[in-house]
């Protein structure tokens, strides 16, 4: 599994493609954060952002990256962007048929889709790694607001691996898709019924007096946690973001599955 994911990741850096939707999402967060102005933050403008009413002029506020992050949605728009990365990158495996010349090593699928889990959180943590350093770089102009990283004991760091967990899982059923039609059309496709399902099935499960199982089942699942990771007030705990393990767990069975009944 360690070669073919050294493999798949020379051939993803060595990809434009791969590039130039990295540049576009950190332009993209960039354009967000620069619309922060320090007026309207005295106002209370902004969901996640804390309020500077009262305060002195040339005061200054440090954030969390997390609470900058959150307000302008960029957990939902990261993880879009991996999953669609996903459905481009695998769907090239079964549309030339390069994924048949590792059918001679033993165990390719289980190798296959272990690589292709570790590849995608490479790809979330580097577009993690690019949306906090343009959301600091639009706020170095700004001396009233900064970021800072390290604003509680672990939090940036539960807030991100949830995200990079939930991202994860969101690529692997762009794979499932790609894999089980060799069509990135499919994949994309997967990836926007995957993101509407959970508000779907937590309306339908509230409507039978589920409310407990809304809230446990339904509301561990990857689209609805990245919803929370958008809130500033939201601080995940360890137990929070272990919950996306058996989903993560779920896609990588489905993976393998889809791969096992696929004619090469």
């Amino acid at each position: 599994m360690v070669n073919l994911f050294r493999a798949q990741l020379y051939r993803l850096v060595r990809n434009r493609a791969f590039w130039g939707l990295l540049m576009v999402f950190s332009v993209l967060v960039f354009l967000f954060v620069s619309q922060v102005g320090e007026e309207a933050v005295r106002q209370g403008a902004y969901r996640n952002l804390p309020s500077w009413r009262g305060a002195s002029e040339g005061s200054s506020m440090s954030v969390g990256a997390e609470v900058v992050l959150g307000e302008f949605w960029v957990p939902q728009i990261l993880s879009m962007f991996t999953a669609l990365l996903a459905a481009a990158f695998f769907a090239d495996d079964f549309k030339y048929g390069g994924v048949r010349l590792l059918d001679v090593v033993p165990s390719f699928r289980r190798a296959y889709v272990g690589s292709a889990a570790l590849l995608m959180a490479f790809v979330s943590a580097l577009f993690l790694m690019a949306a906090v350093l343009a959301a600091w770089l639009a706020l170095l102009p700004n001396g009233a607001l900064s970021i800072e990283l390290f604003d509680g004991p672990g939090r940036f760091a539960r807030w991100g691996l949830q995200l990079i967990l939930a991202s994860v899982t969101g690529a692997l059923v762009a794979v499932v898709a790609v894999a089980a039609t060799g069509r990135i059309g499919w994949g994309v496709v997967a990836v926007l019924v995957a993101g509407a399902v959970p508000e779907w099935l937590m309306g339908v499960v509230w409507m039978w007096g589920g409310e407990e199982l809304a809230g446990a089942l339904v509301g561990s699942m990857p689209p609805l946690q990245l919803m929370h990771l958008c809130y500033g007030d939201f601080t995940p705990t360890i137990a929070e973001v272990l919950s996306l393990l058996p989903w993560l767990a779920v896609m990588l069975g489905a993976c393998w599955l889809a791969m096992r009944r696929k004619r090469l």
